[in-house]
């Protein structure tokens, strides 16, 4: 009988147990791991969603801006050569 074979079924379901505990605290080690590394990478998201969000209005308000120039250059060209025509 080899040496690391448990010598009665009592013990062999000892051993089991405590195999069986040690995986179960690795589990739930494990799975506390990555519950926190989830939080982390979820609050990383929202810090840099809002990063994100405030950039899209800038550049929104930018073209929105750029446009509202351009359109009231027109208008004072048509209005000076209107003007001008008087």
């Amino acid at each position: 009988m080899p040496k690391d074979l448990p010598d009665t079924f009592e013990h062999w379901a000892e051993m089991l147990r405590l195999k069986l505990l040690a995986y179960q605290r690795q589990a739930d080690d494990y799975y506390n791991f990555c519950l926190r590394e989830f939080r982390a990478q979820l609050q990383w998201f929202e810090e840099e969603l809002a990063v994100v969000s405030r950039l899209v209005v800038e550049s929104l308000f930018r073209e929105h801006e750029q446009k509202l120039s351009s359109c009231t250059a027109d208008t004072q060209r048509l209005f000076s050569r209107q003007l001008q025509e008087w």
